[in-house]
């Protein structure tokens, strides 16, 4: 008897492996709202994961620090696009420093402040930043003495999985801090910043769908 080449093979649709379509993104350009680089766009990819902070909200949160920064130093610690830190530079602060873990991510900052001119102000750092806080004393040694603005804007699952650790970064970080530096964190409605981390002197802000708390060292 002839063999079936076909025999024994499971043709049902549930044997077959699935291919999921490939995510689209849709490209678009951020603003800075303010400054001497007030008007000036970047470019962000569109991926949704980055989840920069609204540009609403973003001009809300720069008037809640003061509106304009000058002789500070800028910390993002989740960059993303890195619009946050560009636009404390053109809000006047001397420096910045930004981190963040996708190296697309990285690169296309990179692009951005080189098209924006501030190169030689903004540095980032392709890094993991919880490990990054694990270190904080060696890492900020060669930081300027100026107060600390600094950004803590993290994909909002990470406040839930590992919401201890990025907590004790931020107490270290506020130990540390000059005095007049100032902290944001954004969050979203399942994560409490004023219980979790208590002992600072949050002023919590909703603009839906997220939660920023704000909170300066005297």
């Amino acid at each position: 008897m002839a063999r079936n080449s076909e025999w024994g093979r499971d043709h049902s649709p549930a044997a077959r492996p699935t291919r999921r379509p490939p995510v689209k993104f849709t490209p678009s350009k951020l603003r800075i709202v303010a400054g001497s680089l007030r008007g000036r766009r970047i470019e962000y990819n569109g991926d949704p994961a980055t989840r920069p902070m609204k540009e609403r909200t973003r001009e809300a949160v720069f008037s809640l620090l003061g509106g304009y920064l000058h002789d500070t130093f800028a910390i993002d610690l989740f960059g993303g696009t890195g619009v946050l830190a560009f636009e404390a530079v053109s809000r006047g602060s001397a420096q910045a420093c930004i981190l963040e873990l996708s190296r697309m991510s990285v690169t296309a900052m990179v692009e951005n402040l080189k098209a924006l001119g501030i190169q030689d102000q903004v540095h980032v750092h392709n890094v993991d930043t919880l490990r990054w806080l694990r270190s904080l004393e060696l890492n900020i040694q060669s930081w300027p003495a100026l107060p600390w603005v600094v950004f803590c804007c993290p994909p909002y699952r990470l406040w839930e999985n590992d919401g201890e650790r990025l907590a004790d970064g931020l107490r270290a970080m506020f130990a540390a801090a000059p005095h007049g530096s100032q902290f944001v964190c954004e969050t979203d409605a399942a994560f409490d910043l004023a219980a979790s981390i208590a002992e600072l002197p949050w002023d919590i802000r909703h603009y839906a769908p997220a939660f920023v708390g704000v909170c300066t060292k005297p």
